[in-house]
């Protein structure tokens, strides 16, 4: 197919208007469930004022436009409001799983306006089916959000009229019922005594006023930590907390209309050293409550484009794209087949490429790739929350300056922009670090990218607008950060012949073992020829920007940026010192005698000329009366004849 007939995303794609007028802030991302809680407890004209909460979030219906209801955040939202409308069979406790960045917040906003405004739920195709097996959704349910981050464990927190709540269990009872539900654990809040079963129950049914009953609680972990270092009469806080969350989990898992939905962390890594905790409080829910997961797999590819997209993509135009970059990638993977069986895979993988492409347009899936499988590696990258800052950076970009491919590429990440770079480089925790190496390597005015692609250009017009080595070498720095699981290396579609999967693990043991920073031969082509770019040319660029970059390390296997400079570097380094001793060797002898002859012909030897002292003591500054001449710049351009005057 011929490169014209593919038009650049920016033609086809219509953006989220945050996106393209660059108003997407950090409030949208990292959502505030509790500020989201208060806005909906104050009332629409509350709402409408409210600068701390952005619309998209305040709002239900805007909020369920901006989101993908994937197959789990459908189950959990069947299940929390069938428990919440009375229905048996059930799970009434559930434990969020997602990663750091990874929906978390999000899911709970979701069950937080569902539970509250279910009707809204409806503007989403999706959710047909999960309305039509609810038959009757819960209405008036009273909804009381923990946020542990925020809850002070010292100091409480005070409400508009003064009054100060002192205790997680004290905010929650506020939140079902100011009037029916606080009083009921007003003692134990002012005296930071956890209330016991009863009372729980208690709370949750009689004060609620029969009404059903939604509990979120979210950076559980957090608060307890912090209540550590509360004293409550012989005992701590933290230990009363955990009293009263074991006790509410218990409660909550027998009762007829009430549901607990709560997180704690992903994993021991994310629990910034408080594992013990983590695991104790783990094991007070586990008989229980179930876990539930929002996102998974590819589900992350629908939830990118309901939040960056304002329009589904046209799916012609999405599979005109796919069929295209379809056929490069098979035709290479057949070439590198060596059996029979490998090109029957080859077909294979390419088959499921073109279905993946079509899905993630108009982003390349080895984009996405990268994000989720290895940049989560990276324990600075909030993975969902993550990918959407940094792709919305590119798509804002590209759809304001131009430079737009068929898709958005590893090789397309517009690093001459500044936003789009300091974006990536702080999601991934490296700040400055890598700037030389963008600069001096990839996208510099003088970059060792630029220079190949300015002379391909040359030779070849029509890669002038390809620029196959900035694209290559864009690629490479994303795959320089993180590492690869060993199973996905070879799982992972676009990952060429059993041959080339086999050289990808060279190196370790282990399935579980993570692959170092990098990318391979195979890897790197499938992700950056297309229909422009074939993978010869490709190889070609590819050898070259090895032997000419100063930051680029390649292993025998990987090619990896990294902020050290390779053997390139320290060579050029060295040949530049010893060009500079040589040039000063050859010049400074001729020149440094000739200025001596005029000096001393003008002092008539009366003085003994110093020229270009080599260190200060070579100064007669102990004389009482010494000369210092120099040269202005413009002496260099004189003649002969009036250098000599």
């Amino acid at each position: 197919m011929s490169t014209h007939t593919l038009r650049p995303w920016t033609d086809l794609v219509k953006l989220h208007p945050d996106v393209e007028a660059g108003a997407l802030t950090e409030a949208v991302f990292a959502i505030d469930l509790g500020a989201i809680a208060a806005c909906l407890r104050a009332g629409p004209h509350r709402q409408a004022g409210d600068p701390n909460v952005p619309v998209v979030n305040r709002d239900p219906e805007a909020f369920f436009r901006a989101t993908y209801l994937t197959a789990d955040l459908q189950r959990l939202l069947e299940e929390v409001l069938a428990s919440l409308a009375g229905k048996s069979g059930y799970n009434r406790v559930l434990k969020l799983r997602t990663p750091f960045g990874g929906g978390k917040s999000h899911t709970l906003a979701s069950l937080l306006h569902a539970a509250r405004n279910p009707s809204a739920l409806r503007s989403l195709p999706e959710s047909k089916e999960l309305l039509d097996r609810l038959a009757a959704c819960p209405t008036d349910v009273a909804v009381a959000v923990f946020d542990g981050e925020k809850f002070d464990a010292r100091n409480g927190k005070t409400l508009e009229n003064g009054r100060t709540i002192q205790t997680m269990w004290g905010w929650v009872a506020w939140q079902i019922d100011p009037e029916q539900a606080f009083p009921i654990v007003a003692d134990h809040d002012k005296d930071r005594v956890a209330p016991g079963g009863d009372v729980i129950r208690e709370l949750i049914t009689k004060g609620a006023g029969g009404r059903p009953v939604l509990l979120l609680l979210d950076e559980v972990l957090k608060y307890m930590e912090r209540a550590a270092a509360v004293s409550v009469l012989d005992s701590t806080l933290q230990r009363q907390a955990k009293d009263f969350f074991q006790n509410l989990t218990v409660e909550a898992a027998g009762s007829e209309k009430a549901a607990l939905v709560y997180s704690l962390t992903w994993s021991a890594r994310e629990a910034l050293g408080n594992v013990g905790l983590l695991a104790e409080i783990d094991k007070l829910a586990a008989r229980v409550d179930q876990l539930r997961e929002p996102v998974t797999g590819d589900e992350i590819l629908p939830i990118l484009q309901r939040r960056l997209l304002g329009a589904s993509p046209d799916p012609s135009a999405a599979s005109e794209v796919a069929t295209a970059f379809q056929e490069v990638v098979t035709g290479m993977q057949r070439a590198h087949a060596e059996t029979p069986a490998e090109r029957q895979q080859a077909e294979e993988e390419g088959r499921l490429f073109r279905d993946r492409m079509r899905s993630a347009y108009p982003f390349h899936p080895a984009l996405i790739d990268i994000m989720r499988e290895r940049w989560t590696a990276v324990d600075a990258f909030q993975r969902t929350r993550g990918a959407l800052r940094f792709l919305a950076s590119c798509l804002h970009s590209l759809k304001k300056n131009g430079g737009a491919q068929p898709l958005l590429g590893t090789g397309d990440v517009p690093l001459r922009d500044v936003d789009v770079r300091v974006k990536m480089l702080k999601e991934l925790g490296v700040q400055n670090d890598y700037d030389p190496v963008i600069t001096s390597d990839i996208d510099g005015p003088n970059a060792r990218a630029k220079r190949i692609d300015e002379r391909m250009a040359r030779e070849t017009p029509a890669l002038a607008s390809v620029k196959p080595a900035t694209r290559i070498a864009t690629s490479i720095l994303l795959y320089s950060f993180g590492g690869l699981r060993r199973d996905l290396s070879a799982a992972t579609c676009l990952r060429a012949t059993h041959r080339q999967a086999r050289a990808a693990q060279a190196g370790g043991s282990g399935d579980d073992e993570t692959l170092p920073p990098g990318v391979t031969e195979s890897e790197l082509l499938a992700a950056c020829v297309g229909p422009d770019l074939d993978n010869i040319t490709a190889t070609a660029v590819l050898s070259e920007l090895r032997t000419s970059c100063l930051y680029l390390h390649y292993d025998g296997v990987r090619y990896c940026f990294k902020k050290d400079p390779n053997v390139t570097k320290l060579i050029e380094d060295a040949e530049q010192s010893v060009a500079r001793e040589d040039a000063q060797a050859k010049t400074n002898g001729p020149v440094r005698g000739k200025i001596k002859e005029m000096l001393d012909a003008r002092l008539a030897g009366h003085h003994n000329a110093q020229i270009w002292p080599a260190k200060s003591q070579d100064i007669p500054d102990e004389d009482p009366r010494f000369l210092v001449g120099y040269l202005p710049l413009e002496f260099a351009g004189e003649s002969k004849s009036e250098q000599e005057r």
